[in-house]
């Protein structure tokens, strides 16, 4: 069956990306159509050869798994040894295809729409492919300190990324920046609300002004146990240096005006602050959806002493609610959460579609769980507090990293499989509430009883994962249909078909 291919690598001679059109039998597009009157060139060797995970790994939860796999193009002739010469990684490639034998160019349904990876040359030239997601493994950064002073940091900090706050962390230490003033920041982007300051575990005073800027800041008259704020500017000044260490708890950066905690409006920040990836990219419905299936306060704090990849800062709070992203073929981030197989399935399959149906083993049934939420960003000694002005409650809270749901049990489960765990879970979640939702939420999905399979159907334009699939099949139990959620899929352009792994 026919293939497009629409690939844009850049051309350094041409200053700009240089669009390339190939097929697999021969195609000229239409004066109608765009491109418009385009020979796509007759090189494609093999269309696709691609995997896709809604997770990483076989546990479902919160990471991410980007699509990689590769097509190949004929170069016996050497007639592409050219395209070595161009830049490729990152770029776009578009893989078409469709079922008609003399099909229109608006016959073609898009087959998967990513970036590659890099060309390998050849007589068969390799173009390694990965979907979006690759454009997100950049450092999750807002600049580094260049030590000329003041708010630039000292020379000592030259070089050091700068740190941040998303969302709202308790006990997290400021960088000294200006130790001649007594100068911390928080976040250069601001923070919204300083809720609590503590020298070795005491409590200061609440704040006794909030100034525009640095040297507004620095102006300022303070003494003693004075503590002043520049939210604008993500900084905090005491009046005297504290006696140990210093930790506050806060609420970070504000954007539009608004503070921002919940899960979807976190990574629409990360995305379009610290990545090339605009908001134009985001299926906004897909955002706003998860913003009201989840309001829950979430945070993450940053120091800047070591700086995870935007993608990493993603998956470790997306693996607090239970969430699952991506980019689609649409070239679009969008945002679910795995709450088993919808009721009404996206594609279905019967006896004649389904190629071959594999049962998988599933993962065990869990009888119990609990949930860390309120993570300390450090913790303390015994030594590191003072044991005389702090009471012994928080003496102890503030040696421990996280608070801990009580442990709710699934009793069906725990009757029916002798094997079922007994799970914990560390959060990003502020509020008790908010976690035991969460695990209670968790609890009733994996104590039930579930199928999985692989299955392989014809090559389906528009499935993807995280779509639910009816299958319907004589064997194991499926005589009356049955809908499972797809957690992964592999594409042979070649064999026209699809594998698919489905839980349900």
């Amino acid at each position: 069956m026919p293939y497009l291919m629409r690939v844009e690598p850049y051309d350094a001679s041409l200053g700009a990306v240089r669009p390339l059109f190939f097929s697999d039998i021969g195609f000229t597009s239409e004066p109608g159509d765009a491109p418009s009157n385009t020979y796509f060139v007759r090189r494609i060797e093999t269309p696709l050869q691609v995997r896709r995970s809604l997770f990483d790994g076989s546990a479902v939860g919160g990471f991410s798994e980007t699509s990689f796999g590769s097509a190949t193009l004929a170069n016996d002739d050497g007639g592409l040894d050219w395209l070595a010469d161009l830049d490729w990684d990152g770029r776009l490639v578009e893989i078409l295809y469709t079922p008609k034998e003399r099909p229109a160019l608006s016959d073609f349904a898009v087959l998967f729409s990513g970036a590659a990876e890099q060309l390998v040359p050849g007589d068969l030239i390799e173009i390694q492919l990965r979907d979006l997601v690759v454009l997100l493994d950049v450092p999750a950064s807002r600049g580094q300190f260049g030590g000329t002073g003041g708010i630039d940091g000292t020379a000592e900090l030259k070089g050091r990324y700068k740190p941040w706050l998303i969302g709202r962390r308790r006990q997290i230490e400021p960088v000294l920046i200006d130790a001649a003033n007594n100068v911390y920041m928080v976040d250069p982007a601001g923070f919204s609300s300083l809720l609590a300051t503590r020298d070795k575990g005491v409590a200061y005073p609440a704040a006794v002004g909030d100034y525009a800027s640095y040297d507004a800041l620095v102006a300022a008259s303070l003494t003693g146990t004075d503590v002043a704020t520049s939210k604008a500017a993500g900084l905090i000044r005491l009046g005297q240096a504290p006696a140990g260490r210093f930790t506050i708890d806060a609420e970070g950066v504000k954007v539009s005006g608004g503070w921002i905690y919940r899960f979807a409006d976190l990574v629409r920040h990360l995305v379009t602050s610290m990545t090339t990836v605009t908001g134009a990219s985001l299926l906004d419905a897909s955002f706003t959806t998860f913003n009201t299936l989840q309001p829950a306060v979430l945070g993450y704090w940053c120091d800047g002493s070591s700086v995870p990849k935007v993608r990493d800062v993603i998956d470790q709070i997306a693996d607090s609610v239970g969430a699952y992203w991506g980019f689609g073929e649409d070239r679009l981030l969008s945002l679910g959460r795995y709450d088993g197989p919808a009721a009404t399935a996206d594609f279905a399959f019967g006896e004649r579609d389904i190629i071959d149906l594999t049962p998988r083993s599933v993962d065990r049934r869990m009888k119990s769980l609990k949930l860390g939420y309120r993570p300390f960003g450090v913790t303390f000694t015994a030594s590191d507090l003072d044991q005389v002005n702090v009471t012994a409650a928080d003496v102890e809270a503030f040696q421990t990293e996280y608070r801990w749901t009580a442990v709710a049990a699934d009793a069906a489960a725990a009757a029916a499989s002798l094997l079922a765990t007994e799970d914990e879970g560390k959060t990003l979640f502020d509020v008790e509430a908010d976690a035991i939702a969460e695990r209670n939420r968790r609890l009733a999905l994996h104590a039930a009883k579930r199928k999985a399979f692989d299955v392989t159907v014809p090559l389906t334009t528009g499935l993807t994962v995280g779509h639910t699939v009816a299958l319907t099949d004589p064997r194991y139990g499926l005589a009356a249909g049955w809908n499972g959620l797809v957690l992964e899929l592999e594409r042979d352009a070649d064999e026209e078909t699809m594998k698919l792994t489905v839980l349900g």
